[in-house]
């Protein structure tokens, strides 16, 4: 049984999740001295018990959008296939150079895409920009070098080791490819990121039902997966950029062709994540995907 227990301090009430077990009481959680709402509450719930509200408890996706990721997928497959090496090329070279923009951009970066294409192409800088956003621009095309490279699993290494590519020069040595060892926040929601004593036991989870699960389509299913992921938030900081990597990461796996999320649907991208994670609704998650998927290939 898991409950609330204040302790004052000099006059000042902390707040503590508290276990008691066999007669015996174990912190488990530190609010400080903010007493928690009642969706970090739940959170913590969640984070500590052994059920996970974070995935639907049937799949959602329905046949009609199962059938409209097919078609779109098998013209995409087909085009691609007709390319010569030089077409090829340069469907990748402005595919990656979108993908780098747009989802830098949603995590604050102001570069353009004529930038961002300079500073992943050129060792040389941009006047008015600073390092952190030209790091984030080149470490993401190292990251999808590294992953278009990789032949292995999804596992608990390997995304370690892309969150260590996002994130150099970017984060401390020490913290590249490690876990968090202290709470992080998502700014503007009331949810909770797992607390970082569990986000172990969560990334293993993780990675075991991405691997075991067979009942979801692989589009809900990379989907599923990315709500979980940033839900768990397991490293301080590049939890976004990362997710999204290994969300294109599992459809490229299965010969779907990957999604870029817009920064122009910024604002949507982060209302359906919420929603799944405050409140279950995941439906609103996976058709905003499927937009971004038909929208991503609407030019090309």
């Amino acid at each position: 049984m898991v409950f609330l227990k204040t302790r004052a301090v000099k006059g000042i009430e902390y707040y503590y999740a508290v276990e008691s077990r066999l007669g015996n009481q174990t912190d488990v959680y530190y609010f400080g001295n903010r007493k928690p709402t009642k969706h970090e509450w739940q959170a913590v719930l969640n984070a500590l018990g052994k059920k996970d509200d974070y995935y639907p408890k049937k799949p959602e996706w329905t046949e009609k959008q199962e059938q409209r990721v097919k078609e779109l997928n098998g013209r995409m497959q087909k085009e691609f296939n007709e390319m010569n090496e030089s077409e090829k090329a340069n469907f990748y070279d402005k595919f990656y150079n979108d993908y780098i923009y747009n989802t830098n951009s949603i995590e604050g970066s102001t570069l353009t895409k004529d930038e961002t294409y300079f500073v992943t192409h050129e060792k040389q800088g941009i006047s008015g920009k600073s390092l952190k956003e030209i790091y984030m621009a080149r470490n993401l095309m190292q990251a999808i070098n590294f992953l278009d490279d990789y032949d292995g699993t999804l596992n608990l290494e390997m995304i370690k080791k892309l969150h260590a590519i996002v994130q150099e020069n970017i984060q401390p040595k020490e913290e590249l490819g490690q876990y968090k060892r202290r709470q992080n926040y998502i700014t503007g929601t009331d949810f909770l990121p797992t607390p970082p004593n569990l986000v172990e036991k969560r990334m293993n989870g993780l990675v075991r039902w991405h691997g075991l699960n067979k009942k979801y389509a692989i589009f809900e299913l990379a989907a599923l997966f990315h709500i979980k992921f940033v839900s768990i938030h397991p490293f301080i900081d590049g939890n976004g950029r990362v997710a999204r990597l290994l969300h294109n990461f599992i459809l490229k796996r299965h010969k779907i062709v990957p999604l870029i999320y817009r920064t122009k649907t910024k604002q949507t991208y982060y209302s359906m994540l919420r929603a799944a994670q405050l409140y279950g609704e995941h439906k609103g998650f996976l058709t905003y995907t499927l937009d971004e998927f038909v929208a991503t290939y609407e030019g090309y």
